[in-house]
């Protein structure tokens, strides 16, 4: 359905009241004839990125009778996508010589959701297929994590990244609608969807939601560690459908929540592991190339596998040195920490510890924060243990990364 929307961009936002006909139009070719049946049976069978490229050309080449020709056929066969009607509306209008409808000066609530739906979609540029950049959020996947949603709020799209051999490749996007009043959610009730790392943690069924949520819904674990330490609250944040009425929302228009069409929500099923699937919702995404990225990658390696062989070398200064001054965790702070380490390292004569699952991520809205989420096995001479952690790591003022909270 993504074509649906790139329409407008040749036909109304581009051209809306200058757009206007004439005897003069030349005669449709054999080729474009051959082009709208591809695009016509490329919406039929949901390939919606091949509709696009070619009906892009299409309305580019054709912009008067084959433009109406497909959203004629469009507007039939998604009827509750309000949308294609007002597109077919207004090159209706501009067939007829009369002025359409997103070129008014309108103050309907509806046409002006639909206009700013429009240009979200419309105004998205998949950087990322033009060239070899990777997103600078995702530092490494681990082998049980093959996918992950990463959320540009700013732009309404959700990109599918697929683990690639440790390489977080996009391989397709979608357009989503996120909080009413935007996002960076800090408290209950602003409206606002937040900025964050989070994990999908269940799924709710179709027959057990209002019709708000259409045909299913995934909450996220929102207020995460990072947000209670930084007192944000709310609850209920979910990735979820729309009612059945209606194809997709407006990108400003719920509570907080990642709403996606039924038909996305669909998709999306498949890539999606209870408890596993991360949830990366960014302002903005910093595309980067390949070099770059491997780069970073080699630096959070590095800097949690030195925690890691310092805490065995049973060295407790130099243990203690990699934690920042402002250190938190739910049982200490940094105070609490020296102590505590001082005390255990003592009765130690061997401590091994094990990483599994690392996945490293730079912390949305942090330029130097990096979160890495593993799984943590650890044993000593009098104590073994195996848990899931979280540790964030802070570069400060002198350059080194200390780590600043820890989650357990």
């Amino acid at each position: 359905m993504r074509f649906v929307i790139k329409l407008i961009l040749t036909i109304t936002l581009l051209f809306t009241s200058k757009f206007t006909y004439s005897d003069n139009i030349p005669a449709p070719s054999e080729n474009a004839e051959i082009e709208l049946l591809q695009v016509i049976d490329y919406m039929r069978n949901g390939q919606n990125e091949k509709a696009l490229i070619v009906a892009a050309e299409l309305s580019k080449n054709y912009p008067n009778e084959k433009a109406l020709i497909v959203a004629a056929e469009l507007s039939k066969n998604y009827p509750n996508f309000k949308l294609g009607k007002i597109i077919y509306a207004d090159l209706l209008s501009s067939y007829l010589q009369k002025k359409p409808m997103f070129s008014s000066n309108s103050q309907d609530k509806e046409l002006i959701d639909l206009k700013n739906e429009a240009k979200a979609r419309i105004n998205f540029n998949s950087i990322y297929k033009k060239k070899d950049l990777l997103p600078r959020s995702i530092i490494q996947l681990s082998k049980d994590t093959p996918y992950a949603f990463l959320i540009e709020l700013s732009k309404s799209r959700l990109y599918l990244v697929k683990n690639k051999n440790g390489i977080p490749e996009v391989i397709s996007d979608f357009y989503v609608s996120i909080g009413k009043e935007g996002f960076n959610k800090k408290t209950s009730g602003d409206n606002k969807t937040p900025v964050g790392v989070y994990n999908i943690t269940s799924y709710l069924i179709d027959e057990d939601l209002p019709e708000l949520y259409g045909e299913g819904a995934y909450p996220i674990n929102y207020p995460n560690t990072w947000d209670k330490k930084n007192k944000n609250t709310g609850y209920g944040i979910w990735i979820h459908g729309v009612p059945r009425d209606v194809y997709s929302r407006p990108p400003l228009s719920s509570e907080g929540c990642v709403v996606t069409s039924n038909h996305t929500l669909r998709k999306l099923e498949k890539y999606i592991a209870i408890g596993k699937t991360p949830v990366i919702l960014v302002e903005k995404v910093n595309w980067i190339k390949r070099n770059v990225w491997h780069q970073n990658k080699n630096i959070a390696n590095e800097i949690i596998f030195e925690w890691k062989d310092t805490w065995e070398s049973l060295d407790p200064h130099e243990f203690i040195s990699q934690h920042s001054i402002d250190f938190s965790s739910d049982k200490h702070n940094f105070e609490e920490r020296v102590a505590h380490i001082l005390r255990i390292i003592k009765n130690k004569t061997y401590i091994k510890v094990k990483i599994e699952n690392l996945n490293l991520f730079y912390y949305p809205q942090n330029q130097d924060l990096i979160l890495s989420d593993f799984r943590q096995h650890y044993e000593s001479n009098n104590f073994k243990t195996s848990l899931n952690k979280k540790l964030f790591w802070k570069k400060e003022k002198d350059g080194i990364w200390r780590i600043l909270h820890e989650d357990t």
